[in-house]
Formats: C-alpha cells, sequence, structure tokens
C-alpha cells in the first residue's frame, strides 16, 4: 500500500484468511491442480505453524504424554459424543497447532462430564432426591445449567468428587477463562497450557468411566454402569 498524504496509514493486510484457495472457486477452476494432502494439512494448522507431516506428528507426540490413558469407554452414543470424541478432537486440535481449539473442547468436555457425575450419583437432601424442581430451589436453578464453578462446589459439597477431582476441574476452567474470556491476557504459553488442560480432562474422565485392569478383565464404575443400565 502507498500513502499519498501524511494521514494516510501503510498496515499490513491477511488476503482471503478463511478461504480454502485450492478448493474456492474461482481459484480452483484457475489452478487446474488437484488437492494433494499436503493443501490440505496446510489448510488445517494453524497460521504460523509448520504443517509438514514430520511437525504435526512431532506436535501430536508432544500431547501423547498423559499419565492415565483412556483405554475401553463403553460403546455408548452419548459417552462418545459427550467425552470421548470431543477429547479425541481436542488432541487433533493440537497436532495441528489449534492450542485454543485443544483448551476449549476440554472446557467441554469438563462440563459435560461434571453434569455426568450429577447424573449418575445418587444425591439426596433430607433423604429425598434432588430432583429438577428441588434443583431450583437449593440452587436458584437446575445443576446442568449452573455455571461450572458452582457445579463443581455442589460435587464437592455432597462429597461426589474429592480434592484431586477438584484441582483437575479448576485447573480446566482457569486454563480456558484466560484464553477464552478474556482479551488482555497476553504473553501466555498456550501451548504448555493447552497439554496441562488435555492431561486433566483425560485424567477426570478415565477416573469417572473406570479403567482398572486385573486378571485380564476392564472393570469400568459401577456407577456408572448402573446409570447406562437405567437408560
Amino acid at each position: 500500500m502507498t500513502s499519498k498524504n501524511d494521514d494516510d496509514k501503510i498496515i499490513s493486510v491477511w488476503v482471503n484468511p478463511l478461504q480454502f484457495l485450492e478448493i474456492d472457486e474461482p481459484w480452483a477452476s484457475l489452478s487446474k491442480k488437484s488437492v494433494t494432502a499436503k493443501n490440505i494439512l496446510n489448510y488445517l494448522c494453524a497460521p504460523g505453524i509448520k504443517s509438514d507431516v514430520k511437525s504435526v506428528i512431532e506436535r501430536y507426540k508432544q500431547i501423547s504424554t498423559e499419565e492415565q490413558r483412556l483405554l475401553a469407554p463403553p460403546v455408548e452414543p452419548k459417552l462418545l459424543e459427550k467425552l470421548v470424541w470431543p477429547l479425541r478432537y481436542a488432541k487433533a486440535d493440537y497436532a495441528i497447532g489449534n492450542y485454543i481449539g485443544t483448551i476449549s473442547l476440554c472446557g467441554v468436555t469438563a462440563e459435560m462430564l461434571a453434569i455426568l457425575l450429577f447424573e449418575i450419583s445418587d444425591i439426596r437432601h433430607n433423604n429425598k432426591p434432588v430432583t429438577k424442581s428441588r434443583q431450583k430451589q437449593m440452587f436458584g436453578r437446575e445443576f446442568e445449567k449452573l455455571g461450572q464453578e458452582r457445579r463443581v462446589e455442589v460435587l464437592c459439597a455432597y462429597e461426589v468428587i474429592d480434592d484431586s477431582h477438584t484441582r483437575a476441574f479448576d485447573t480446566i476452567r482457569e486454563i480456558r477463562r484466560r484464553y477464552l474470556h478474556f482479551w488482555s491476557e497476553t504473553n501466555l504459553d498456550v501451548s504448555k497450557d493447552a497439554v496441562k488442560a488435555f492431561e486433566s480432562a483425560v485424567s477426570l474422565v478415565v477416573q469417572v468411566i473406570g479403567q482398572d485392569v486385573k486378571d485380564g478383565k476392564l472393570y469400568l464404575n459401577p456407577t456408572l454402569l448402573q446409570y447406562l443400565q437405567r437408560h
């Protein structure tokens, strides 16, 4: 860009930042080239992040360091949709350099997990089931509609979760809030925080599902199994 007078400003712009030029018209017709795996990786990877296969593999290995592994979750549609696949997508996002995507998906998983914990636990108040109407009376609204911080407080108060669960929930929420709720935050180590959020989310899911292996058998959380049988 050129300026004609002192009042004009010169800025850098990113032309067509959302377009996949090898697919979108009219550029696709003009190039007359077939779309390659390299083109796809280049579009999927975050701008400024190396998109070659070796770099993608290195980032995948960076996030594949969780101490607890999700070995064999039950093939139940809602469990897979709400907990398992979001973690898989979070891992894939990290591999392509979308660290914010990883953090966001871990936050979603943690919220779904808190709701599931409330659902599968036989929570009672004065020896009465905590129905939806009672939830409104006690918490101000239904548990599912509470903020995540309040959900964790309720689960902790009823001893559904212990201190280690609470720390993991808090870690995910605090990381997510820094990156997704504050415009002013700068100089953050997003890749490191993404790994921390992922490890915390996987740890929580593993503990809730249960992944104990003894004598060649996989033992799942009996409370979760009872919930699945009822539903």
